[in-house]
């Protein structure tokens, strides 16, 4: 199977989230909080709520009307800002700068690349500026730590053996990595990540398990990974700042690509099966390669079920082909099981569902119940 990871595996060591990078780096660039006004406005108007004694549930979900593009767009006006002000050494000295950045007008690099080089540095210091680790990983742990036991362990098993094959993630931080491959002596680490289409392709050890980023992949320090390129390891290279999916124009030029390397990866996943954890399951992306494949294979059993006497036969044996992918996630309180919603949240399930995705509720992620489920399917 294939483990889907989303930031929620990461919030434990105290990286950000999306919105949280993006105003971090926009306050960085431009000198102003991005959500400053929109959150003392919906403080307000909770408090407010709360005082009218209007439900809890209402409350959760007040909002500010968003666009549902609006950190790809708002992470695209930070890179075309730096576009600009780039050669600008009083702008230059304002972000902190490393000092190779001053030699950007002899770098035979062009606009584009120095432009990408500077604003994946700023993510880089926004991720992991807050990072930490927890202290009792050994009695409690985290999500994270879960997670890279079961593919370190996978990682020394022979391949018939194994039950996690790859990982695919959209987060473009390396603590999987790191954890997994912490103490490894090996020349080929047990995680090997990759976020550009030209490292596709056989590694050179069967005891190595790809970690494949498709928003790009930021690490704390680049000369940690080589680039195997099929006749030998390739040292310090840097990172894939061209690969990063953050900017509306970065999304169309790899995410966006039907025949693109992200979509190439996860489309050769789901002909296995997903476990999706940490992700909303909200993103458009993930909702489109589902139905792709759904409707593909749900057309071709039609195809071959021309002449089937009960249609109810038809459409079960379709659910029964397609339910082979599974969403971990916390359970709402309020939460009754087989009850039909009309509720946003629960028609989000349906529709997984029909896709064939399986939520697989959990108490907490700290929860006994998950951990010890946790254990028996993957380090038992």
């Amino acid at each position: 199977m294939t483990l889907v990871l989303g930031a929620g595996v990461s919030i434990a060591r105290g990286l950000p989230l999306w919105s949280d990078l993006l105003r971090e780096v926009w306050r960085r660039v431009f000198r102003k909080d991005f959500y400053a006004h929109d959150g003392e406005l919906i403080r307000r108007a909770k408090e407010s709520c709360r005082r009218a004694g209007l439900p809890v549930d209402f409350i959760e979900r007040l909002d500010v009307s968003r666009h549902p593009f609006e950190l790809q767009l708002a992470f695209e006006q930070i890179f075309d800002h730096l576009r600009w002000l780039l050669g600008d050494s009083a702008f230059r000295k304002r972000l902190a700068l490393p000092k190779r950045f001053d030699k950007l007008g002899a770098s035979r690099a062009s606009n584009e690349q120095q432009t990408a080089d500077v604003f994946s540095h700023l993510l880089r210091e926004a991720l992991y500026r807050r990072r930490r680790r927890p202290t009792n990983l050994a009695t409690n742990p985290d999500t994270l730590s879960l997670i890279a036991r079961a593919v370190q362990r996978n990682a020394k098993l022979e391949d018939h053996n194994r039950v996690i094959d790859q990982v695919i993630t959209f987060n473009v931080d390396d603590l999987l990595e790191r954890e997994v491959n912490a103490g490894c002596r090996r020349t080929v680490p047990y995680a090997v990540p990759i976020a550009r289409a030209s490292a596709v392709r056989p590694l050179n050890s069967a005891r190595a398990i790809p970690i494949y980023h498709l928003h790009g992949f930021v690490p704390m320090a680049s000369s940690r990974y080589n680039h195997w390129m099929g006749e030998g390891w390739i040292e310090n290279v840097k990172a894939a700042s061209e690969s990063l999916v953050f900017t509306d124009e970065q999304y169309w030029r790899t995410v966006g690509n039907p025949a693109g390397f992200a979509s190439r990866i996860f489309a050769s996943a789901l002909s296995g099966r997903c476990v999706f954890i940490g992700l909303s399951m909200t993103d458009v992306n993930i909702i489109r390669w589902l139905a792709q494949d759904a409707i593909e294979r749900s057309d071709d059993f039609r195809r071959l079920a021309t002449g089937w006497d009960d249609p109810t036969e038809v459409e079960s044996n379709i659910m029964q082909d397609l339910s082979r992918h599974y969403w971990i996630t916390k359970r709402r309180p309020d939460q009754v099981p087989g009850q039909i919603s009309f509720r946003l949240t629960d028609v989000l399930r349906n529709t997984l569902d029909r896709r064939g995705v399986t939520c697989i509720d959990i108490p907490s992620w700290h929860s006994k119940e998950f951990q010890d489920w946790w254990r028996a399917c993957f380090l038992s």
